[in-house]
């Protein structure tokens, strides 16, 4: 019988598959949850967005607020989902070495800017490599669009406005190499 990723995610724990494992895979996109310990490098081709990033997600970032009281928010994980699933790849070509991005937060009610950009956290930790993070020590890999979101690595703008109604909320997302670095 043959197992899924996920299957074999669940029964051994984090695991790392190989090139060979995805090349021969029939739908990566299906299995994208088991992938978060597999670096990019082992994805097949099409698997992998490349350029400039410009996506609209249909879920905007929360208040500050909000985050503590809905935790899937403050989750890198959604928003890779997110990205995922309205780019239509699993990962994406980073932008080296210096990327701008520009996130518009277009919602019925405006919120302070200091929660903005609080609330900005789990998807610009989304838009990364990966991290380190966890207590274990092992590699998390992210989107991929960003080598980090510190200021050696990304310059960000946000802006917020208005809609007239729920369909048209959401966030536009655009990465891109900064001006001085497009060819």
């Amino acid at each position: 019988m043959e197992y899924t990723l996920s299957e074999i995610f669940l029964e051994k724990g984090p695991t790392s598959f190989s090139r060979k494992t995805l090349s021969a895979h029939p739908n990566l996109f299906a299995e994208r949850s088991a992938l978060f310990f597999t670096p990019t490098d082992r994805f097949p081709s099409q698997s992998i967005g490349v350029g400039d990033l410009d996506v609209f997600l249909p879920l905007c970032t929360p208040d500050w607020y909000d985050c503590f009281f809905i935790r899937s928010y403050m989750s890198p994980r959604l928003w890779v989902d997110l990205l995922q699933r309205h780019t239509g790849v699993l990962r994406w070509t980073t932008v080296p070495p210096l990327a701008t991005v520009s996130i518009t937060r277009f919602d019925r009610a405006l919120i302070r800017e200091d929660h903005l950009a609080a609330g900005l956290k789990a998807l610009l930790d989304a838009l990364k490599i990966g991290t380190y993070g966890r207590r274990d020590g092992r590699r998390l890999f992210y989107f991929g669009a960003i080598f980090d979101d510190d200021v050696r690595s990304i310059s960000i703008s946000w802006q917020q406005e208005l809609v007239s109604t729920a369909k048209k909320a959401g966030m536009r997302i655009t990465v891109s190499p900064t001006s001085s670095q497009k060819t």
